[in-house]
């Protein structure tokens, strides 16, 4: 496949989140985040920053995010400062953003 060097402002990554439970366990959810792209410029500049500034500037939707009682959370301000207070799911977020920027070599 061809590279394109017009390349949508966004794009979006499946997060897997594991929460622990009350039996010693995680359970494991899933997101569809949407993330904007930058240049190598602001690349340097965002890995001077903690996980939590790069997930506040970088971080500009989702879906399949629910509350409590299954109703899709809407993205906005307040939401995206309840989910990033949520160790777990900053953690995943951090990690599903870097590793789409600096992808490892898959093996074989």
């Amino acid at each position: 496949m061809a590279f394109k060097l017009a390349l949508t402002p966004t794009y979006k990554v499946k997060i897997i989140v594991d929460i622990p439970n009350e039996q010693g366990k995680f359970d494991q959810s899933d997101f569809m985040a949407e993330f904007l792209r930058c240049d190598f410029d602001r690349l340097n500049d965002l890995q001077t920053k903690s996980i939590a500034e790069v997930m506040h500037e970088m971080l500009i939707g989702w879906s399949g995010l629910v509350d409590s009682a299954g109703n899709e959370l809407p993205y906005n301000e307040a939401n995206k400062t309840a989910l990033l207070k949520i160790p777990q799911a900053l953690q995943a977020l951090g990690h599903h953003y870097w590793s789409t920027i600096f992808k490892a070599r898959e093996k074989n």
